[in-house]
């Protein structure tokens, strides 16, 4: 998905990934996702994430982004050298790595005050949604998108019968949809 959205961006001469994610909970999400472009964008893309939730608590969290051993499993050891700092108890997200990324409280079932981005992810949230409200979420997505996007949401979450815009993407490994107007 990653070259799909410079591709459309080289011919744009637009050279911001714009990535939302919603539904942030602790953070591990946005971190990880800063992490991969750090590394992966090429020199000349910057890139912006916004991470949202409804729950302060778990936004302050994000934000301290402080994580026991336990949470970190799985982060290979060049980023965890690179991106944190090992301190009593765990670890913390470096600094420069956590200016990054803007947390802010945001209910998904309002609109979105941010515009324009490339990617949401929206990873196992709807379900806690009736089918109506998961529908005005999907919508609000669809309009917080730039013209052409992708949305990335939980294996066991679907848009299938939903009235929406979004065209699903098959792929063996995540639930992805795509705005192409």
């Amino acid at each position: 998905m990653l070259p799909e959205i410079l591709n459309l961006k080289k011919t744009s001469g637009d050279t911001t990934v714009r990535i939302w994610s919603a539904g942030c909970s602790s953070g591990e999400e946005p971190y990880t996702i800063a992490m991969l472009l750090t590394e992966k964008l090429p020199p000349n893309y910057k890139f912006e994430i916004v991470a949202s939730d409804l729950s302060l608590k778990m936004l302050m969290t994000a934000k301290e982004g402080f994580y026991d051993a336990m949470h970190i499993v799985g982060v290979p050891d060049p980023y965890l050298k690179k991106y944190f700092d090992a301190v009593p108890n765990g670890y913390k997200v470096k600094d420069t790595l956590k200016s990054k990324i803007r947390f802010d409280y945001h209910n998904l079932k309002n609109a979105s005050p941010w515009k324009n981005f490339d990617i949401v992810f929206c990873r196992n949230v709807l379900i806690y949604f009736d089918e109506a409200t998961q529908t005005g979420v999907v919508n609000h997505f669809w309009d917080s998108m730039a013209a052409k996007g992708f949305l990335y949401i939980g294996h066991s979450e679907s848009l299938f019968g939903m009235d929406t815009k979004f065209e699903f993407v098959k792929t063996q490994w995540t639930t992805l949809y795509k705005k192409w107007t």
